[in-house]
């Protein structure tokens, strides 16, 4: 098996994980009565780092979590309920761990993954959070997954000084010059739906309608659409929101095909977006169909019913292990060997799973780029990088700067073929279909720090 590139820092590492119950005790977590730790320092690994970044902390306990022979970290995701497809990133953050485990390691530790299931509810990743800082001593927490959830803990997180890295989210709410110690994972909603404006308007769209979730994550969505549309000849007409929990969101799609927009903007997740899509499709209403990359994964795609779907405009920036145009691939097929060894029960076709090896490998590399091995270390490090590794498209960087709060800044613009069942590159300007793997970017506001 090669190694797989992983950035500007390569070498080998070696990472053993272990996915731990889901039970949790309910310890709160709230600023200085939190306990995150009781060693300020541990043999072994480097005593803490000098930064700005521990001025303000609450409590800071640089090392806790780490040991001669291993590193702990955690993560909450969801396991069980409406987006538990998004929660199975965690095989591959467990494949790659187990890869590296193989070749050589992180200066000779370990890395001990410990996973909590929130069903994608904020109060359940505030429990979760609790335990894994207080009871299991983690180092840090990784893979966050869900806007909400990550802003149920963020705050906590910070005034401890503990690293909450490669958020799964992509508001910009939770990426502000004030949250120094979280680095998010995911290029804005914002950045996506400014793709998707553009989009719209070179295909000759006039009309605009919006369906999102009822949360920050679609609220980020529209404001990202709603801004770029502004002094363009588009008009955004009726705007719906969903609950996450709704049983059926029939009557959205009635209104918005009585209100007939040129095209509809669906800023959704989960299974609500085969069920927008196949919505639409059986009322006749053809718009042209606008989504975030969270709608196009393989195992929602696969819901969709004939027909639907057609067409659709959506974002990507990894390469998709459902894409035939990554077959012969050195990188994937790195991946795909791996899942098939280390977590089998994975359906390596799956985005989200790819998505998860993909912030494995990120990860790592900020860990081998940190000077010291201790939280404001490795801080630091995530903040100043500027890698690529090579599950990513070709072109796409993660920068963390000064100026930079939103790591992946560019993103390539897509369409689902409903006859071919896969999604299909297209030049951003003129909408046309790009040759088998070739990429053309665009790019946004996200990286700016705005």
């Amino acid at each position: 098996m090669n190694a797989p590139s992983r950035g500007t820092n390569g070498g080998s590492r070696r990472v053993a994980m272990t996915l731990a119950g889901i039970t949790t005790i309910g310890i709160l977590l709230a600023g200085c009565s939190a306990r995150v730790g009781t060693d300020t320092a541990t043999d072994g690994a480097t005593e803490g780092a000098t930064s700005d970044l521990t001025a303000d902390c609450l409590q800071y306990e640089p090392t806790t979590g780490i040991t001669d022979d291993s590193i702990k970290v955690g993560t909450s995701l969801p396991i069980t309920g409406p987006l538990a497809t998004a929660g199975t990133s965690r095989f591959g953050t467990q494949a790659y761990f187990d890869y590296v485990n193989d070749n050589g390691g992180i200066d000779g530790r370990t890395i001990d993954f410990v996973v909590r299931d929130d069903a994608y509810d904020p109060s359940k990743t505030t429990t979760n959070v609790n335990e894994l800082v207080n009871d299991e001593k983690v180092f840090a927490m990784v893979s966050l997954l869900g806007t909400a959830n990550v802003l149920a803990v963020q705050q906590d997180l910070q005034d401890n000084c503990i690293p909450n890295l490669l958020v799964q989210t992509g508001a910009p709410v939770v990426s502000t010059p004030e949250q120094t110690w979280t680095v998010p994972q995911f290029p804005t909603y914002t950045l996506e739906a400014e793709a998707l404006a553009a989009a719209a308007e070179a295909s000759g769209v006039k009309t605009v309608s919006i369906i999102s979730q009822n949360d920050d994550f679609g609220k980020a969505y529209v404001e990202g659409l709603t801004g770029a549309l502004e002094g363009t000849d588009i008009t955004v007409t009726k705007q719906l929101t969903y609950d996450v929990g709704a049983p059926s969101i029939d009557s959205q799609i009635t209104q918005l095909a009585d209100d007939g927009a040129d095209a509809v903007l669906v800023a959704a997740l989960g299974t609500k977006c085969p069920q927008i899509f196949n919505g639409i499709n059986a009322s006749g209403w053809t718009p042209q169909l606008l989504a975030g990359t969270l709608c196009t994964t393989k195992g929602l795609l696969t819901l969709l019913e004939p027909g639907a779907g057609a067409n659709m405009i959506s974002t990507a920036w990894y390469k998709s292990p459902s894409d035939p145009a990554w077959t012969d691939d050195e990188g994937m097929q790195t991946y795909r060997d791996a899942i098939a060894k280390y977590t089998p029960e994975a359906d390596p076709n799956e985005d989200f799973v790819l998505d998860g090896w993909l912030l494995g490998q990120v990860f790592v590399d900020i860990l081998e780029s940190s000077d010291t091995l201790d939280r404001a270390g490795v801080m630091e490090a995530a903040r100043n990088a500027d890698l690529h590794v090579d599950t990513m498209l070709d072109g796409i960087q993660f920068v963390t700067n000064a100026d930079t709060f939103e790591p992946i800044d560019s993103v390539q613009l897509q369409r689902y073929d409903a006859d071919g069942k896969s999604m299909v590159f297209i030049d951003p300007e003129t909408a046309e279909d790009l040759p088998s793997g070739e990429t053309m970017l665009t790019s946004g506001i996200a990286g700016s720090g705005e």
